[in-house]
C-alpha cells in the first residue's frame, strides 16, 4: 500500500500486537483444520492444527492515539490509504501502518459517521451520518466535492467506482430511511435525485462494484444494474433470520459478477449472469444463488482469498463469564462444498463488549489485505510469506520440512536462513536426546565452516556424546583444531577402546598430535597391561610414527594378523628376514600369500634357507610356489620337492612328476621304490625308456590288464604287445580284455592263434563275433572311402579338362608385352604362334623363349603357372 504523491509521508510508529492491557498476542493465532470424519463424529472432536492462511498485525502508530479518545464506526480501504470514520463525526485518512495524515483529517459530521466509500481511483470519498449530512471530498481537488443536508439520518452511502472519470455523471447512492436514492450530476452542475427503491424497510450497507450495486432492506439484498437502470434480483432473507439491526446483513463483492451475502448466521454465495431467454422489460442479468450454508456463529464480514471464501464471525455463545468470545476469521473452500479449511482466533481490544454490528471486514482483493475493524482496534490480515511458513513449521517442530523449504526458497527468505534453521533443529535434537540424528544433521548444515563445527562439537562434549559425532567430523579438506580430534579420541580411550582403535585407523595421523596420543595410550597400558586392543592401538600409532620395528614386534607378540597389513603397507620386507618362521606360525595362509606376492623382495632361496629346519613348512611354501606358477619355483628345488610330496602329499606326486622336467629321475625312482609308490615308479620307468619293466609292474603289482592295454596303446611298441599277450595267455579274463581292445592296434590273429586248445575262456564267442563285426565294418569303411575318393578324383579331372578346353578371348588391340607388337594380324604370312596364359596376357611364342612365365603378372605379384597355347593353322 502506498500513499498518493502529494500526501505527506508520516513516520511509522510502534507496531505492537498487544491488546489494551498488553496481555494477549494477535500474531500467534490458532488455526484449526476440520476433516469430514471429525464433522460427522459427535463423540470425539479432536482437531488437528494446520497452518493459518493469513498473518495478522495490529495497526498502531497514530491510530492507537485516535482510538484512545474516539471510537471507530466505519472503514473504507484503498491500496494507497485507509479512511476511518469515528463516533465523533471525524474522518481520518491513514496510511497502511496507522499513521494519520493531519492535513486530511476533517470534522465532516457532528455525530457518528455511518459509512464511508472511496472510488477506485482513490481521488474521492463520500461519507454520511445520522446528522443528515452527505459529504463528497476530493483528495486532490475541490471540484465535484459536495456537502449537503438530507434533513434525515443517512444510514449508508456508496460512491460511483468511476466517480473521478470525466462524464461519469459524478453519481453516488444514499440510503435515507426506507429509500435508496441515486444522486447524479446534471446540467449547470445541479444534482438530480432518483429513488431506486422504497417501501421495503430501512436501507443500509450499500456496496457498488462495476455496473452493479447491492444494498440491504428488510426483505433481503437488492441487486441493481446501474447501466440498464433496473433492479435485477432480490436475494431473499432466510426464514427466522435475526433482524438487520441486531446482526447486520453483510455484502461482499469479489468481482462485479460474484458476490457473497450473509443474513445473521446464513451465508449465500451468488453469481450475476446473463439470462438465457429474455422477455420484454426483463433485465438482461439476474442473480443466481450457487450455494448457501449455516454457521454456529454470527457473520460480521465477507471477502475472497483467491478461490477461497473468508468470513469474519463471532460465536453465538458466551464464555464462562458471560462475555463475548473472541472473533474468528474462517476460511472456506468453495471447490470442496465450502469445507472449513481453517479458523483463526483473533485478539481484538475489548472484544468482550463488542456485538456483531461493531465489526467490519474490508479487503483489498489484489493485495490480499484484510482489515478487521472494531470500535477500538483495526487489525490487518495478509498472506503469509515464506518466512511465516518457516516460522510456523519451527513452532510446530516440523524441522525437516522447514529445512527442506528453506533450501528451496532461499531467495525469498529474509528472516530465516538454511543454516539458522539447521542450528535450531540441531539444538532441538540435542535437547530431545536424538544424538544420532543430530550427528547426521551436522554434516548437512555446517559444511566447511570450521568455527561452527567446533561450536557444535563442544555442545556434544557437554552432553558426553562425542562418540556420536565422531563419524561425522570433517577430516578431508576441512580440518578442525587438533585438540578437537584429541578430545574425541581421549573420550573413546576412556569408554570404548575398540572405537579408539577404529578411529585412529580411520583418521589421518596428521589430524592430531601423534606423540600426545601415544603417551596417553602408554599411560593407559600401565593401568591395563594385558589389554590386547590397547596394544594393537599402540602398534598402529607406532607405525604412524614410522617405528615399524616396534609395531611389528608388538603385533607378533599379540599374535595378530595386522602384522601382515603393516608389512604390506610399509613394505617391511627386510625387517622380516629373521621372522619367517614366526610369521608362518602366526598365520600360515597369510604368510604364504605374502611370500608369493612379493617374490622379488622375498626370494625363494631366502625362504627355503630359513625353512630348512622345518620340512613341513618348506613343503607348504614350495607347493604353493609351484602351484601358483611352476616357473617361479627354481629347478634346483624340484628334486627336493619330490621327496616332500612323497612325504606330505603322495597324491600330488604323480601329477608333479608328469609336469616337471627338472627333477633327477633316478633319485625320484629310488625315492618311489623306497616308499613303494607303484604308479609313480611305472611313470618314471616309462619316461626313462624301460617300458617293459613298467609293463611288468602293471601286470604283476597292479594286475590291471586295462591299464596295461592303455599303456601299450600309448607307447605303440610291438614288443610290449607281445609281452602283454604272452603274460595273458594263461589268464582267460585277460584274453577277453585283449580281444575287446586290440583290434585296431594289432592283428587279432596273433592272439587267437596263440591260445592253447581246450582253454576255457568265458565270453570268447561273443568277443570273436565282435572282432569279425569290427573287421567287416573296417572293410566296409575302406570300400566306402575308396568309392568317395574315386568319385572325387574323376570329378576334379573333368573339371580340369573343361577348364583346359575352354577358349580364352584375345582382343584385336592386344599387344605382346615383350615386343610390343600386336598379337593378331590378318596376313597369314606374318602370323606367329601365340601363347595365351590363364591371366589372359598374350605373347608371341618366339618372345617366350627360355621361359613360360608372364612378365606382367610377375611384376605385379600375381603370377599364374598355367598357360594355354594356340598355334596358327
Amino acid at each position: 500500500m502506498s500513499l498518493p504523491p502529494d500526501l505527506p509521508h508520516c513516520e511509522v510508529g510502534e507496531d505492537t500486537l498487544s491488546s489494551i492491557d498488553g496481555s494477549s498476542m494477535i500474531g500467534s493465532s490458532v488455526s484449526k483444520y476440520i476433516t469430514d470424519s471429525e464433522e460427522s463424529s459427535t463423540d470425539s472432536e479432536e482437531e488437528e492444527e494446520a497452518e493459518p492462511k493469513l498473518k495478522y498485525e495490529r495497526l498502531s502508530a497514530d491510530l492507537k492515539a485516535i482510538l484512545k479518545k474516539d471510537v471507530a464506526s466505519c472503514l473504507a480501504v484503498h491500496n494507497r490509504f485507509l479512511i476511518l470514520g469515528s463516533h465523533w463525526g471525524v474522518i481520518h485518512l491513514l496510511d497502511a501502518m496507522g499513521n494519520s495524515l493531519p492535513s486530511r483529517q476533517a470534522q465532516a459530521h457532528t455525530i457518528t459517521v455511518n459509512q464511508v466509500s472511496v472510488d477506485h481511483a482513490g481521488e474521492y470519498y463520500a461519507s454520511c451520518s445520522d446528522d443528515g449530512r452527505v459529504v463528497v471530498t476530493g483528495l486532490y481537488t475541490d471540484e465535484n466535492t459536495h456537502n449537503f443536508n438530507m434533513e434525515k439520518p443517512v444510514k449508508s452511502i456508496a460512491i460511483d467506482p468511476i466517480y473521478a472519470r470525466a462524464n461519469s455523471g459524478k453519481r453516488f447512492m444514499t440510503g435515507v430511511e426506507d429509500k435508496l436514492i441515486l444522486h447524479e450530476k446534471v446540467i449547470f452542475s445541479r444534482y438530480k435525485q432518483d429513488i431506486l427503491c422504497q417501501g421495503e424497510g430501512s436501507v443500509c450497507n450499500i456496496k457498488w462494484r462495476g455496473r452493479f450495486a447491492a444494498w440491504v432492506t428488510d426483505k433481503g439484498v437488492r441487486v441493481y444494474d446501474v447501466v440498464e437502470e433496473k433492479t435485477i434480483s432480490l436475494i431473499q432473507k432466510p426464514p427466522n433470520c435475526p433482524a438487520n439491526q441486531s446482526c447486520p446483513w453483510r455484502i461482499g463483492w469479489s468481482d462485479q459478477f460474484s458476490l457473497v451475502v450473509s443474513f445473521g448466521d446464513t451465508v449465500k454465495s451468488c453469481t450475476v449472469k446473463k439470462r438465457t431467454t429474455r422477455g420484454e422489460n426483463v433485465p438482461e442479468y439476474c442473480v443466481e444463488v450457487v450455494h448457501q450454508f449455516t454457521l454456529d456463529c454470527w457473520v460480521c464480514g465477507l471477502a475472497r482469498l483467491d478461490d477461497l471464501l473468508v468470513v469474519l464471525a463471532i460465536p453465538k455463545e458466551m464464555d464462562e463469564e458471560g462475555k463475548q468470545e473472541r472473533p474468528q476469521l474462517m476460511v472456506f473452500d468453495p471447490a470442496d462444498s465450502y469445507r472449513l479449511v481453517s479458523t483463526d482466533l483473533l485478539s481484538i481490544r475489548g472484544h468482550e463488549e463488542h456485538k456483531p454490528k461493531d465489526y467490519q471486514l474490508e479487503c483489498l482483493t489484489d493485495d490480499k489485505h484484510y482489515f478487521i475493524m472494531s470500535p477500538k482496534d483495526i487489525v490487518l490480515g495478509k498472506p503469509r510469506d515464506q518466512d511465516d511458513h518457516i516460522e510456523w513449521l519451527l513452532d510446530h517442530k516440523e524441522f525437516e520440512v522447514a529445512l527442506e523449504q528453506s533450501l528451496k526458497q532461499q531467495k525469498y527468505l529474509k528472516k530465516y536462513s538454511y543454516l539458522g534453521i539447521g542450528r535450531k533443529y540441531l539444538d532441538f535434537l540435542l535437547k530431545s536426546e536424538q544424538f544420532n540424528e543430530a550427528g547426521v544433521l551436522c554434516t548437512k548444515i555446517l559444511g566447511r565452516d570450521k568455527k561452527l563445527w567446533q561450536e557444535e562439537i563442544f555442545k556434544f562434549a557437554q552432553l558426553k556424546q562425542l562418540k556420536v559425532i565422531a563419524p561425522h567430523l570433517p577430516c578431508g579438506d576441512v580440518r578442525l583444531d587438533p585438540a578437537v580430534y584429541e578430545m574425541v579420541l581421549y573420550d573413546f580411550l576412556k569408554t570404548d577402546v575398540e572405537g579408539f582403535l577404529n578411529f585412529i585407523r580411520l583418521w589421518s595421523s596428521d589430524l592430531y598430535n601423534l606423540s600426545a596420543v601415544v603417551n596417553v595410550v602408554i599411560e593407559q597400558l600401565l593401568i591395563q597391561p594385558d589389554n590386547a586392543t590397547l596394544l594393537r592401538s599402540l602398534a598402529t600409532l607406532y607405525s604412524f610414527q614410522r617405528k615399524y620395528d616396534k609395531a611389528m614386534a608388538m603385533y607378533l607378540k599379540l599374535g595378530h594378523r595386522d602384522v601382515f597389513t603393516l608389512i604390506r603397507q610399509h613394505r617391511l620386507f627386510k625387517a622380516i628376514h629373521d621372522k619367517i618362521l614366526a610369521l608362518l606360525d602366526l598365520d600360515q595362509q597369510a604368510s604364504l600369500e605374502l611370500f608369493l606376492d612379493y617374490q622379488a623382495e622375498l626370494p625363494p632361496d631366502l625362504i627355503c634357507t630359513k625353512l630348512a629346519s622345518n620340512q613341513r613348512q618348506m613343503f607348504l611354501y614350495l607347493d604353493a610356489l609351484y602351484t601358483q606358477d611352476k616357473g617361479s619355483c627354481p629347478g634346483k628345488y624340484h628334486g627336493h620337492l619330490v621327496r616332500l610330496y612323497a612325504t606330505y602329499a603322495p597324491g600330488k606326486l604323480l601329477k608333479f612328476l608328469k609336469k616337471s622336467d627338472e627333477y633327477p629321475m633316478a633319485e625320484a625312482l629310488d625315492e618311489c621304490t623306497m616308499r613303494g609308490m607303484t604308479p609313480e615308479k611305472i611313470y618314471l620307468l616309462a619316461r626313462m625308456g624301460n617300458t617293459r619293466a613298467a609293463l611288468e609292474l602293471i601286470m604283476q603289482e597292479l594286475v590291471d590288464v586295462e591299464q596295461a592295454v592303455e599303456f601299450c596303446k600309448e607307447h605303440d611298441d610291438s614288443e610290449l604287445w607281445d609281452d602283454l599277450i604272452r603274460y595273458s595267455l594263461d589268464k582267460p579274463p585277460f584274453i577277453i580284455v585283449l580281444l575287446n581292445n586290440v583290434g585296431t592296434h594289432i592283428d587279432p590273429r596273433m592272439l587267437v592263434e596263440r591260445i592253447e586248445p581246450g582253454l576255457e575262456i568265458p565270453g570268447l564267442r561273443a568277443s570273436l563275433i565282435q572282432i569279425l563285426r569290427d573287421y567287416k565294418l573296417q572293410v566296409s569303411l575302406q570300400e566306402g572311402c575308396k568309392k568317395i575318393l574315386v568319385s572325387d578324383c574323376y570329378s576334379l579331372l573333368c573339371r580340369r579338362v573343361r577348364s583346359a578346353a575352354k577358349g580364352l578371348h584375345v582382343t584385336p588391340t592386344a599387344v605382346c608385352p615383350v615386343c610390343g607388337v600386336g598379337v593378331l594380324c590378318s596376313n597369314p604370312d606374318t602370323m606367329q604362334d601365340l601363347v595365351v596364359l590363364n591371366c589372359r596376357h598374350a605373347y608371341h611364342a618366339a618372345c617366350l623363349v627360355g621361359g613360360r612365365d608372364c612378365s606382367v603378372c610377375c611384376q605385379a605379384g600375381q603370377y599364374n603357372t598355367h598357360s594355354t597355347y594356340y598355334y596358327k593353322e
